[in-house]
């Protein structure tokens, strides 16, 4: 396996689908975890603070989570110096870090299948900051011991934080993350791990799935690390409003507010496909909501409504998002639109990876730095993914976070295709209809669309926004 790219592919698609978060294995077939097709390698980004430090969720919050821990990590035979100075060894040192961000992989696994989090999930973010403390001997063993300190702003579901405070949890993670996988079988000739989801199987997807406490599953406490750290939940935003003068009075088109909707297929163009059915059912809740219909086409539609002087123009296309023209359209989209909206597979965080958009597209992403946009990720787990990303593309001088001129709506987990519409439409008749209510009353009129199928879905960087309509 190529620990390199697997530790960089962190963090895919949530769990959702069922009341209380249910059993991922009943429901995977719904959600937007996994995509078909290989997904793209993440590039590497250093540690960064998130864009904003405050934001709102219905049902979700965000905290703070620092820890020590420790990993084993086999020392090469070709390595002759002091074990204690491994750390010392550059190429020793980025072996050793891979690791570490492939053991903290495993949290994803954690923090929604095992006990405890089941029916409080989380997610860490794409942008934690680790430091390497310090390497010693395992006796009698050809492994070193390696400490760490681990820095993270995450998100929880709200129950977890019982009386609205610090709240105390426990977790595992893997001693040795290179031998874990194989230490799910009952025997070296099974060919079924006991200690993971039993349709997802496999080693790449082992991070997401593992759950050590199945019943049947081999391995015990001496292959684990267990962690305990506080959880401080960061403040919440109250009265906080999308800037919508700016939506139309800067956005380059007048008094038209310009909305580029992309949605992705679940894996095909078919009758049936769960992305499709997602795109179709959208366009029907749009035209029964008062949007006329200016085009009708069986993969791009083009929608407009009208109130006072104003206009909102919506533009709908259905596309592989593993394509080429699929990230074609996303860099126009992001470049242009005031509001950007994509539904459809994370695909394990490359799809909109803004590396990924440039490289298939053929353009460096750039985004407008003086346009106040809206960008909307419903997919799994895209808070991980795509929050920090897109704020660092709208830094500037007068604005460091990136925050006065992008609001961002991510998920903490799995986003449902089941709900994908309901959610897509509720968002956009809240934002583009002139009715102008707050993030707080669109982000609760969300959830009500996500129905048992909450993804912990979330404003991001609303905290310099107005404080009236």
């Amino acid at each position: 396996m190529n620990y390199a790219i697997f530790a960089l592919v962190l963090f895919s698609a949530g769990t959702a689908g069922a009341a209380g978060f249910g059993d991922l294995a009943v429901n995977a077939a719904s959600l937007k975890n996994f995509s078909p097709a290989a997904p793209f390698p993440v590039p590497y980004a250093a540690p960064a603070s998130p864009g904003g430090d405050r934001w709102y969720g219905n049902d979700s919050r965000q905290a703070r989570m620092r820890f020590n821990a420790y990993l084993v990590y086999k020392v090469p035979a070709a390595y002759t110096g002091a074990v204690s100075q491994i750390l010392s060894d550059s190429r020793q040192k980025a072996k050793i870090s891979e690791l570490v961000d492939l053991q903290l992989q495993h949290m994803y696994g954690a923090f929604t299948t095992h006990p405890g989090f089941d029916e409080n999930p989380g997610i860490p973010s794409g942008d934690y900051k680790v430091t390497l403390l310090g390497a010693e001997k395992v006796p009698n063993e050809p492994y070193a011991k390696i400490s760490y300190s681990y820095d993270d702003v995450v998100v929880f579901a709200s129950s977890l934080f019982r009386g609205g405070g610090t709240t105390r949890i426990n977790f595992v993670l893997p001693r040795d993350p290179v031998t874990i996988y194989k230490k799910g079988f009952a025997t070296p000739s099974s060919r079924k791990n006991l200690c993971t989801d039993e349709h997802y199987n496999s080693e790449g997807d082992f991070w997401y799935f593992w759950n050590p406490y199945q019943e049947g599953c081999p391995i015990d406490g001496g292959d684990l690390v267990g962690v305990q750290t506080d959880l401080t939940p960061m403040p919440m935003t109250r009265g906080t409003y999308p800037d919508y003068a700016r939506l139309y009075g800067d956005n380059g088109a007048g008094e038209t507010l310009q909305v580029s909707y992309l949605v992705g297929v679940d894996e095909n163009f078919q009758s049936g496909d769960l992305g499709k059915k997602t795109f179709n059912d959208a366009f029907a809740g749009l035209k029964s909501a008062g949007f006329q219909v200016t085009v009708d086409e069986p993969r791009r539609k083009r929608l407009s409504f009208r109130f006072g002087a104003k206009r909102t123009a919506v533009e709908m296309l259905l596309l592989d998002p593993n394509s080429g023209e699929f990230a074609a359209e996303a860099v126009r989209a992001m470049r242009s639109a005031d509001v950007f909206l994509y539904d459809g597979h994370s695909g394990l965080g490359g799809y909109l990876s803004p590396e990924r958009l440039a490289e298939d597209s053929g353009q460096a992403l750039a985004l407008p730095q003086n346009k106040y946009q809206i960008f909307v990720f419903q997919g799994c787990s895209t808070y991980a993914y795509y929050n920090s990303a897109f704020f660092r593309l709208k830094r500037s001088s007068s604005d460091p976070k990136g925050t006065k001129n992008l609001d961002i709506m991510t998920t903490g987990i799995g986003a449902a295709f089941d709900v994908g519409a309901k959610v897509d439409v509720a968002f956009l008749k809240s934002v583009t209809m002139g009715e102008r209510p707050s993030w707080q009353t669109i982000m609760d009129r969300v959830r009500a669309a996500e129905g048992e199928n909450s993804a912990l879905s979330h404003i991001n960087g609303d905290e310099d926004n107005p404080r009236n309509p």
